[in-house]
């Protein structure tokens, strides 16, 4: 989970969860294989309690930034990195745990590239 009072991602659940996460990401062998998934989750709520219906796209547009940006450097850092945007949304919030009001949008994985 992203503390934005320390700008850091913090640890919230353990274990290995790939399998259960590929199985939500409708079997994509990239989430299984991948050292590392990120979730990036929304909630519209927070945006459309002031956007109105109009805040949905604007948290859909962050959530692309967010994502090219980590994209962009996990290919300065020399990693291979997929993203995901077909999942069964329910399955994921139950994987990594999200609240009721969270929804995820997109899954990355990041890893070594192939040769």
């Amino acid at each position: 989970r992203y503390d934005p009072g320390s700008h850091r991602l913090l640890q919230t659940m353990k274990g290995d969860r790939r399998e259960r996460l590929s199985r939500a990401c409708l079997g994509q062998s990239w989430v299984r294989e991948a050292p590392v998934s990120f979730v990036i989750v929304g909630v519209y709520g927070r945006t459309t309690a002031k956007y109105g219906e109009r805040g949905k796209r604007y948290v859909q547009i962050e959530a692309g930034h967010a994502a090219q940006n980590l994209l962009l450097q996990a290919t300065a850092l020399g990693l291979g990195s997929c993203p995901i945007g077909a999942f069964h949304d329910e399955e994921v919030k139950e994987v990594v745990g999200l609240r009721e009001a969270e929804e995820p949008l997109y899954v990355i994985c990041v890893g070594r590239g192939r040769p």
